[in-house]
């Protein structure tokens, strides 16, 4: 997730909020399935087309704050990378 890009969900995904503690996302392009935690829900959520991974991260920051800064970039890079691999979302790229 390292280029520049607005970070937009897949219209095609069924997400599923199973409690405030998570939610159910699937893929029928794939039928693939991610059980997410209320974490991973809120940057779902967050991946609305406005936002590229360092403005979700900004907002991750302020929101949580028993998350560990020194990990945060990373984690969420890495479940950005996981949803993006398998179809959940995309990119919107500036071509300025």
């Amino acid at each position: 997730m390292s280029d520049n890009g607005l970070l937009i969900r897949n219209p095609d995904v069924v997400l599923r909020e199973k409690d405030p503690n998570g939610a159910l996302l699937f893929n029928p392009d794939t039928n693939k399935i991610r059980v997410i935690n209320s974490t991973g829900l809120f940057i779902w959520k967050h991946c609305d087309g406005k936002k590229d991974l360092p403005a979700i991260v900004v907002t991750l920051k302020k929101s949580y704050d028993n998350i560990p800064e020194t990990e945060i970039e990373v984690q969420v890079n890495d479940f950005l990378d996981d949803l993006k691999a398998n179809g959940f979302i995309g990119k919107i790229i500036d071509k300025k």
